[in-house]
């Protein structure tokens, strides 16, 4: 009856880890981003030294739509152009350039603003980093890609209010700085009643309709099909939103991630002269998979974001799985469930359409499966029974791949495969004790079996055998999988971004390195690489800011701020462990217990020491920061099921405080949620909070 009721709690448990795990999915692709994208991009180039002409994409508006009114009657409205929006992709100029798109409103095709009485609208951004000091009110905005912006009117004193269509049906876009990957443009103006320059508006913002009326061919194109090329900067129109919320805007960190598959989508098109970046510190992948996520989401943030939170999901419950192995017990993995779900750090890190989560699931995936081997060995001596061991070298060697630094920590589990053979051999060494006693306790002489053994010593040479075998398997295995998979794997996962390295590494007209020296390269990155755009934080730093807005009444703040209970029960852990390793170690005699109190204790301290050593000298630590807070949750969990197994008052006054603390890590994780999800606030409370 007994052993049921711990069945039954078991399960329960083991159920309520999986619940955690779905309700941190579910929340965060709740708050994860908007699902519209930009659909195709177009590269407006610059004039060259040789160009008879600037390269200029006409648009031409629709100056009336016909629609119904409240009486049901059959009506033309017209439109007034008030404001023009584009989506920019990517410079191809250096970082600190100035960059100018200009926009003219005109009457005719082949006119130009100032001799139409048009007006010129233009938009100057610094490429990635700012041109001018941040408190200088004419520093130029360097966050400029993949968000909307608005092109200005140049005018000083104009009191226009917008350029009636029906007279101005013209708009001419053109570069006057680098060539520009644009995603979109967009014509935002309202109705009217009538095509009178003073006519009354119908109070409705709408999206003016537009058609490519003409745009400059490149080398070898006609013009037709330059037009139809253009398309692609209106193939996805829709009302911008301005909101400052990450909803709808991408972290510095993202837009390198976005860059880099906009040029994998373009393949060997290029621009003669063009600097291109991209991602430099992580693998290729982690690009990979991101990628994937926008091709069936679309370029949007969602598409970028929703296997680092899927793989934050997975990475939680792996974890909360290996706490529960480690320490045999339910409690524990709950316990770090719980750490792991409300810390607000763990949320906000998994929102980031980075490859950061994607290498922390595949590290802790291995590192899980190879505790498995360390914990229970090998069942049979054949390559069936070694699949844990196939899956952690698989898994260490993706985690590799997606940030070249993971080798540090990766070589930790390395050591925990080690570990699990010399374990083996000792059960080895036991099973053949137990058999050659057996053969030695024959009374009489056994009849010879085949090879001249009796069936007693035939066991002990069976019994050798198999342990000779399951050795040599399971190094074979776990040696394959983790060296030959990366080697392999780089090479196929690099090839996707192939050009993209290319024209990051190389020169795309004459490619100097092959595919090996590309993967090096993407593997190195981990340690030298450093991208264009940063979040410019310490990763060290346990309020890890990674985005902040500011507008007119409502403002954003998006960062990692950890949960100040998740920190004490993390400080609490570490200061249990070093207690459990000191206890340990000034014992005279280890028997059962101080053996497996050393094992659950040492694992995730010397995984600790290792990520927090591996952020010390690694590009964008904030991944092995990272997982130094999962190994303090580890040791903290442990604790807490510790303390909370004791008998009388202890247990009970242990087990008072954990409710207590859940409680209050819950209340905290509410007040944190707004900037785990990067949700607008009031301006005047962001003002109040960070200055």
């Amino acid at each position: 009856m007994a052993n049921f009721n711990e069945r039954k709690k078991s399960s329960l448990a083991l159920r309520f880890i999986y619940i955690v795990a779905l309700i941190f999915l579910c929340v965060g692709l709740c708050v994860l981003g908007s699902f519209r994208g930009t659909g195709n991009t177009y590269e407006l180039k610059v004039q060259g030294t040789g160009d008879a002409e600037t390269p200029t994409v006409v648009f031409q508006l629709n100056k009336s739509v016909k629609e119904k009114n409240d009486e049901g009657e059959e009506v033309t409205r017209y439109y007034r152009l008030q404001h023009v929006y584009v989506n920019v992709g990517a410079a191809y100029a250096k970082s600190g350039e100035a960059i100018t798109l200009r926009a003219e409103v005109v009457a005719s095709s082949g006119s130009s603003a100032s001799s139409s009485g048009g007006r010129r609208l233009e938009l100057t951004f610094s490429n990635f980093a700012p041109s001018a000091a941040e408190d200088d009110e004419k520093a130029l905005p360097s966050d400029a890609y993949y968000r909307w912006m608005e092109l200005s009117s140049t005018a000083s004193s104009s009191s226009s209010n917008g350029w009636l269509v029906n007279t101005y049906s013209y708009v001419k876009l053109t570069s006057r700085s680098a060539n520009v990957l644009i995603n979109e443009i967009v014509f935002v103006g309202e109705k009217l009643v009538s095509n009178s320059s003073s006519a009354e508006s119908t109070g409705e913002t709408v999206i003016i309709p537009a058609s490519v009326y003409s745009a400059t061919p490149l080398v070898g194109q006609t013009p037709d099909e330059a037009a139809e090329n253009a398309k692609a900067l209106i193939d996805s129109q829709y009302l911008p939103s301005l909101d400052n919320s990450r909803f709808n805007r991408l972290t510095a960190s993202e837009t390198v991630s976005m860059m880099t598959i906009a040029e994998m989508r373009a393949g060997g098109n290029y621009g003669e002269g063009n600097v291109y970046e991209g991602e430099r510190v992580y693998g290729a992948f982690g690009e990979d998979i991101l990628a994937f996520g926008t091709l069936i989401f679309g370029m949007s943030p969602f598409g970028l974001r929703f296997f680092p939170m899927l793989a934050a999901a997975g990475a939680l419950l792996i974890g909360a799985l290996f706490v529960r192995r480690l320490t045999k017990s339910d409690k524990a993995g709950l316990v770090f469930a719980v750490l792991f779900a409300l810390a607000s750090a763990t949320l906000a890190l998994a929102g980031v359409g980075t490859p950061l989560m994607l290498g922390v699931f595949f590290f802790l995936l291995s590192l899980d499966m190879c505790h498995r081997f360390y914990a229970k060995g090998m069942d049979k001596a054949n390559f069936a029974s070694a699949w844990p061991l196939l899956i952690s070298g698989l898994s260490g060697a993706f985690a590799i791949l997606i940030h070249g630094a993971f080798i540090v920590p990766v070589a930790g589990v390395a050591l925990l495969f080690g570990a699990g053979i010399v374990r083996q051999q000792r059960a080895r060494r036991y099973h053949l004790d137990l058999a050659i006693a057996e053969a030695e306790a024959e009374e009489a002489p056994a009849p010879q079996a085949e090879g001249g053994l009796s069936p007693a010593k035939k066991k002990v040479a069976h019994v050798a055998a198999e342990y000779r075998n399951k050795t040599a398997i399971a190094a074979i295995t776990f040696g394959c999988a983790l060296v030959l998979g990366a080697i392999v794997f780089a090479l196929l996962f690099a090839l996707p971004l192939y050009y993209p390295y290319v024209k990051m590494y190389s020169d795309p007209a004459a490619p100097s390195m092959n595919i090996f020296g590309l993967a090096a390269k993407s593997f190195a990155g981990g340690f030298v690489g450093v991208n264009a755009a940063s979040d410019g934080a310490n990763a060290f730093n346990i309020f890890y800011s990674m985005l902040r807005t500011d507008g007119t009444a409502f403002s954003a703040v998006f960062g990692a701020f950890m949960n100040p209970v998740a920190i004490l029960a993390a400080l609490a852990g570490l200061a249990f462990a070093v207690y459990n390793i000191v206890r340990v170690v000034k014992a005279k005699a280890w028997d059962k217990t101080e053996r497996n109190l050393l094992r659950r204790t040492l694992i995730p301290f010397a995984g600790l020491v290792l990520a927090l050593v591996t952020a010390a000298f690694a590009k964008e630590a904030i991944v092995f920061v990272l997982l130094a807070w999962l190994f303090l949750f580890m040791l903290a969990a442990d604790a807490v099921s510790d303390f909370t197994a004791r008998e009388q008052r202890t247990g009970k006054t242990c087990r008072v405080i954990m409710w207590v603390g859940f409680g209050l890590l819950a209340a905290m994780f509410a007040l944190y949620f707004v900037f785990a999800a990067g949700l607008p606030v009031a301006s005047g409370i962001i003002t109040a909070i960070f200055g």
